[in-house]
């Protein structure tokens, strides 16, 4: 049956100093409304400049299926890719209302639960040790199996090596407060969102080795230059027992392959806001599958996009560690009509008070956000 979008929004939601989410709102013919996420750090302004154009692509198109607007769609770079991503999460939900299906029903419902790390980062305002304890212990009471968090805010990617290793010390100093609270029994990952370099990379996995950490994250810039420089570091942290994971900002199946072939990472972390929605999430997951490799999707935002990657996990082939933005904002529950499912002891149900998604804005608490 035909079907065409007649409408297409983006809403800005500032939630704090430094968070703002980004939503997009499409309604079809049928009048049937349909959200996703395209939240993008820093890069609002830019999201606004192009997003007409990209809603043009699509408005009052006849479609037989959504794959039908996603050819059409741009993904040439991240900020592309967020608002077409968000678009075609905003399709499945329509499409999932019209086939009265959750969206994880629609490509095959293969988990319940899902199980979920503590992200608790950005919660954590005070960066003192006092402060990184105080809400260790406040994640610690959630009772989480797996927790991350981003500790080196003194090291940075224009410093020389010996000058990165030097400033590593309040990091390495966060992380022994962190295993300290949570004792040995919870895993720990570390983000360390590409301040480092090769060298002081190997220096860092050196001194992780008392931590028994799980994963170490992005430690380096993450393009072709990088390839081999990647896969030794995965071969360092491996020898201590650690995992090393990244590619959270690649772009469709296509941003993965030359990473997978160069046999980078233990752990890829695709998220739904830039990777092309839940029918490409679902594609990633088959392809890393054939490659023994960890499919974790990167979920640090808003609950829409919380909602949609929760949908992508339950139609999952094997249980994915899905990511949690733990606790930055009352507003993760309060924007929605109904909240997302309670986290009890590191799992989640997904969302199922509605057709398509499972959740739903709520308009007049988003009005008062803008």
């Amino acid at each position: 049956m035909k079907n065409k979008i007649i409408e297409a929004k983006i809403f800005k939601a500032k939630i704090s100093t430094k968070t703002t989410w980004v939503f997009i709102l499409l309604k079809d013919s049928n009048n049937l409304e349909g959200w996703g996420e395209a939240t993008l750090p820093n890069k609002e302004k830019d999201l606004f400049k192009i997003k007409e154009n990209i809603f043009q692509i699509i408005l009052n198109k006849f479609y037989n299926n959504l794959y039908e607007l996603k050819s059409l769609l741009p993904f040439q770079n991240i900020v592309e890719a967020s608002i077409s991503s968000a678009i075609m999460q905003s399709l499945w939900d329509i499409q999932g209302q019209i086939e009265q299906k959750t969206i994880s029903k629609i490509f095959g419902q293969n988990q319940k639960s899902i199980k979920i790390y503590a992200n608790f980062n950005r919660s954590t305002i005070d960066r003192s040790l006092n402060g990184v304890e105080l809400n260790s212990r406040k994640v610690k009471e959630e009772e989480f199996e797996f927790i991350k968090f981003a500790p080196f805010d003194e090291v940075s990617p224009t410093m020389t090596t010996k000058e990165m290793i030097d400033s590593m010390k309040n990091g390495l100093e966060r992380i022994t407060t962190i295993r300290d609270v949570f004792g040995k029994n919870t895993k720990i990952m570390i983000d360390c969102h590409w301040r480092f370099n090769y060298d002081s990379t190997l220096q860092l996995l050196d001194d992780c080795r008392k931590f028994d950490l799980y994963w170490l994250e992005c430690p380096i810039a993450e393009n072709m230059g990088n390839l081999t420089s990647i896969r030794n570091l995965r071969k360092k942290a491996n020898s201590l027992g650690i995992k090393l994971a990244g590619l959270e900002t690649k772009i469709l199946k296509d941003g993965f392959l030359e990473y997978v072939k160069a046999e980078t990472y233990d752990v890829m972390m695709p998220d739904i806001k830039y990777a092309g929605g839940p029918d490409e999430m679902l594609e990633i997951e088959k392809f890393m599958i054939k490659s023994n490799i960890d499919f974790s999707p990167h979920n640090p935002s808003g609950p829409i996009s919380h909602a949609h990657t929760l949908q992508v996990c339950s139609a999952a082939d094997i249980n994915p560690l899905m990511e949690h933005q733990f606790k930055e904002s009352a507003y993760f529950d309060s924007l929605l009509e109904k909240p997302n499912p309670a986290i009890k002891f590191g799992m989640s149900k997904i969302p199922d008070f509605y057709n398509g998604l499972g959740v739903k804005i709520n308009k007049e608490q988003l009005r008062k956000l803008r």
